[in-house]
């Protein structure tokens, strides 16, 4: 560590922070635990660049929630906000999953009949909003969550930079939920 801060103990700077309000005490505590929470991120997300942008996450809502609590161990509360944030980005990215009805087919032996219409006209949906998107969009969500592939891999496999991947992906899935609305909409009215 270096810095004109780096020499101060954690709970000196905390006590600083909250003394004075001055956001570089935290600043420079969350600088102290960059790489671990990287590598919480990294053991959940199994992904860099997610594990990355988590990070980044992570620290601004450490930057939002400090002044609300009296933290008496800043490691361990960091922790528990970045494996909270780890596990609630996961269960978003799986129910959008199956919310897409990505993960379930027209074809789908299981369903009663009524169930089967339901799946058959959300899958419909979602074939046409995935049509209706702009086509970088398209190929990323498509390669991102129907064929499991990383943020890596897809620039790997495409034209597009890795900064492009992570919009086009971000993107898509708001314009997909956007469209597949609209779509629903349109179909109540017809």
């Amino acid at each position: 560590m270096t810095g004109p801060l780096a020499h101060i103990s954690e709970e000196y700077l905390l006590s600083l922070y909250y003394k004075e309000g001055d956001s570089r005490y935290v600043g420079e505590l969350l600088s102290r635990y960059t790489m671990r929470l990287l590598g919480v991120s990294m053991k959940y997300l199994k992904d860099e660049d997610e594990a990355q942008d988590m990070v980044q996450q992570v620290f601004v809502k450490a930057l939002q929630e400090i002044g609300k609590y009296k933290i008496d161990n800043f490691g361990g509360w960091l922790y528990r906000i970045a494996q909270n944030a780890c596990i609630s980005y996961i269960r978003a990215k799986k129910h959008f999953v199956e919310d897409m009805a990505l993960k379930c087919t027209p074809a789908d032996e299981s369903l009663n009949e009524a169930e089967h219409w339901k799946v058959e006209q959300h899958y419909e949906y979602l074939q046409q909003a995935l049509a209706a998107l702009k086509e970088d969009q398209k190929v990323c969500v498509e390669l991102f969550y129907l064929h499991k592939k990383s943020y890596q891999e897809i620039a790997d496999s495409t034209d597009y930079t890795l900064k492009e991947v992570k919009s086009n992906i971000q993107n898509g899935k708001r314009n997909l939920k956007i469209l597949i609305e609209q779509i629903k909409k349109d179909a109540k009215y017809v």
